[in-house]
């Protein structure tokens, strides 16, 4: 995917996107974590006196640094000045006053049942540390009558950051001085790669002039205890460094204790708990930009700096007035520093990313690390004042707002076409051709002597629409509860859909029954108040794509067979329901649509209703489980709906058609996991986010709209994510250094 943003004049700075997912902060998933199958270790510490020793005895600091950061990427640093004081007494109010600010606070529910609360900050060297603008809005309005807890908090925050603020450059400068022989000056340059500006020369000056991200969370469990919140990931930027959980109650008397269930993975591949101590001030962990910054440029045999993976479960407590909190900061670079791989800077991709978002003219799928990643500068106008084409290598096509590997769609060679005497197109797989590929839809390079004048791109053709006048008065009662114990409003939410959404009415309503064989099941329908295009419900994908669709296992409902992407359903074939899994990759329909049909899978009992004069659809099931995934009867499931009734091509639901929610099936509450994205003037501050894949292998466009095929819509950005929904889960790259520049702005933060 291509995005352009003018940054001046004269120049524009393209982009062009891998496929990668990403959520409010990118993690990089590996496992899920069980404290009874790893051993326990304390981290490796360092004395704040020692980490100040940076001459170069055997005992000093730099050599101390480079034990714990090169085996688990984590260095703990002990006796502070003052600083545990500090700490206790501003973590042990951070709690109450969230819970004070209450439904203003940035909230994202995990899918254990761990509820997270934030305050959100940043600080750069330009501005120096920026406010908690939550708390600020909050004290404005609250005036004298405002909370003691958040009186207390405000009156250690300053004397807090700036602690931590001198401990992260001590700590800079000691690493620096650690790896300054094996490791070029500049390390990173400026702007135009003037080596002699000398701004960034070693690790302390990239510290010194980048931003820092700052997040203080609070925990709360309310799912079963040992059960996994984030799985292990890999931060972003250079490194975090953060104080470890301690649980705190709302409740001011209660003692201050510590948090356990923080894993890591060493060098070796052990996954191991992490056991701090009172002991442990301020720990440093390494992110996946060393990766880049610093052990991409080594130039000797030593060590490389661990990346680290890590994993979380929060505890669950009995006592609801007690919470897990959790401060932390991410260093990410300076705006200015220069990346030759992409001949840009840090800013550069930023504001490109930024812009994007705010205008909706990329989708949230931002460049990662591999090598697959293209970027490059053009000039934006010529002499003539004419916009220049794209330009891609002779084997690859511009195709859907990027290079397109010819290799990768069944071309070998750029002769190949033209060797069967057909033309190198961008099209459809109805063969309809866009001439430029500047235009989102299921496109990719195709040999075709179809052109963008004999076969056009067009709409799908549209299923009739009902008359509104005799629908009006019946979705009362199409949408009655009946017999169902349970009924709740699954519909998107109003301000989560895109301006001139169409947003369609859909309702949940199930009972808990019991089978033949004992097992508890849940008896369901959702009712659709749309016509009969297809309609689905299931279980999201934890560590899915699109919002959680990608993998999810879902049941759906179709009006026809025989599913082509040229032309369709075939409605001569009868409606059918059956389970399917949504392709992990590939979103359209045409990568999953067999159902799955097996032993198990025909225990599912499902069918759908249809009004009688096609007003409204209905999906009706029965079971324990959709694929053999089981319904967690007694407590929350995460679960998508997803429905289409405008077309019979299997086409997209929309931002009106389709939701992502848990549900506890025993007491009916719901939750949706729909996030916000939010754009700054100059910083991004993204509450959550998926992103977009686009999938080189089937030149499919991934677009958060489309669960199915879609061609041409014109539309990105169309999903974002919550950290329940998708923690961020990164599964195709390794998501680096410029990622980073905005995808830490939505840190998942232990």
């Amino acid at each position: 995917e291509a995005a352009t943003v003018r940054l001046n004049r004269t120049k524009s700075i393209t982009m062009l996107l891998p496929k990668v997912s990403f959520i409010p902060a990118l993690l990089l998933v590996l496992a899920s974590p069980d404290a009874s199958a790893h051993p326990s270790v304390s981290p490796h510490r360092i004395s704040f006196v020692s980490l100040q020793n940076t001459d170069a005895s055997s005992n000093s600091a730099p050599l101390q640094l480079m034990d714990g950061l090169t085996h688990d990427g984590i260095l703990s640093i002990t006796d502070i000045p003052s600083f545990k004081e500090t700490k206790k007494a501003l973590m042990s109010h951070l709690h109450a006053c969230i819970m004070s600010v209450g439904n203003d606070v940035p909230t994202q529910r995990f899918p254990d049942g761990t509820i997270r609360r934030s305050f959100a900050t940043s600080t750069n060297r330009v501005d120096g540390p920026q406010t908690l603008k939550t708390l600020d809005d909050y004290e404005a309005l609250a005036g004298d009558q405002g909370s003691e807890s958040c009186v207390r908090f405000r009156t250690h925050l300053s004397t807090f950051r700036s602690s931590v603020d001198l401990v992260t450059m001590q700590f800079a400068e000691s690493l620096s001085v650690a790896m300054g022989a094996s490791l070029p000056k500049p390390l990173v340059s400026p702007r135009g790669g003037d080596s002699n500006a000398g701004e960034y020369e070693d690790i302390k000056k990239v510290v010194e002039g980048g931003e820092y991200l700052e997040h203080f969370h609070s925990y709360q469990k309310a799912g079963a205890a040992g059960a996994k919140t984030i799985e292990f990931h890999t931060d972003q930027g250079l490194f975090i460094a953060f104080t470890p959980g301690l649980i705190v109650s709302s409740d001011l008397s209660s003692e201050v204790e510590l948090s356990d269930g923080f894993y890591v993975q060493g060098s070796d591949g052990e996954k191991i708990l992490m056991q701090f101590t009172g002991d442990d001030d301020l720990v440093f962990m390494m992110g996946d930009g060393v990766n880049q910054v610093i052990n991409d440029k080594l130039t000797d045999g030593k060590k490389a700096l661990q990346a680290t993976p890590h994993a979380l479960t929060v505890p669950a407590l009995e006592d609801v007035s007690k919470a897990r909190v959790w401060y932390g900061r991410m260093v990410l670079p300076p705006m200015d520093a220069f990346i030759p791989s992409m001949d840009s800077t840090f800013g550069d991709a930023r504001q490109v990313l930024v812009h994007s978002l705010s205008t909706g003219d990329m989708p949230l799928g931002i460049g990662c690390s591999s090598p697959n990643m293209k970027a490059f500068i053009d000039t934006s106008r010529n002499l003539d004042g004419e916009e220049e084409e794209p330009k891609c290598p002779d084997d690859e096509l511009f195709c859907w707002f990027r290079c397109m590997a010819l290799a990768d769609h069944d071309i070998p060679t750029p002769t190949t076409c033209a060797e069967r005497n057909l033309g190198l197109q961008c099209a459809s797989p109805r063969l309809q051709v866009i001439p430029d590929g500047l235009t989102h839809g299921d496109y990719w390079p195709q040999c075709t002597n179809n052109t963008h004048t004999t076969h056009p791109y067009t709409t799908y053709p549209e299923i009739p629409q009902p008359d509104e006048d005799i629908c009006a008065g019946e979705w009362e009662e199409f949408s009655a509860k009946g017999d169902y114990d349970h009924m709740i409003t699954v519909t998107v939410p109003e301000e989560t859909a895109r301006e001139g959404a169409i947003i369609v009415d859909t309702k949940l309503y199930w009972s808990i029954v019991e089978g033949d064989d004992g097992m508890k099941k849940i008896k369901g329908r959702v009712a659709y108040s749309g016509p009969f295009g297809w309609l689905a419900v299931g279980f999201a994908s934890p560590d899915g794509k699109h919002n959680g669709m990608n993998g999810g296992n879902i049941i759906m409902a179709k009006p026809g067979g025989n599913y082509s992407p040229v032309t369709g359903l075939d409605l001569e074939v009868e409606p059918s329901t059956g389970t399917y899994k949504i392709d992990e990759n590939g979103s359209s329909h045409r990568h999953w649509s067999t159902p799955i049909d097996t032993e198990e899978t025909r225990t599912t009992v499902s069918d759908y209703e249809v009004h009688d004069d096609g007003c409204f659809t209905a999906l009706t099931f029965e079971s324990d489980h959709i694929n053999g995934q089981k319904f967690n009867v007694e407590g929350v499931d995460d679960m998508i709906w997803a429905g289409n009734g405008l077309d019979h091509f299997m086409g997209h639901h929309g931002r009106g058609g389709r939701a992502r929610f848990t549900v506890d099936w025993t007491s009916g509450e719901m939750t949706y996991l729909t996030p916000e994205v939010k754009v700054e003037p100059i910083d991004i501050a993204v509450a959550t986010a998926d992103g977009d894949v686009h999938n080189d292998a089937n030149g499919e466009y991934e677009d958060g709209h489309d669960g199915h095929d879609q061609e041409g819509a014109g539309h990105a950005n169309d999903e974002t994510v919550d950290a329940a929904e998708n923690d961020g889960f990164v599964n195709n790259c390794v998501v680096g250094l410029f990622t980073s520049l905005v995808c830490a702005t939505m840190m998942q933060y232990l």
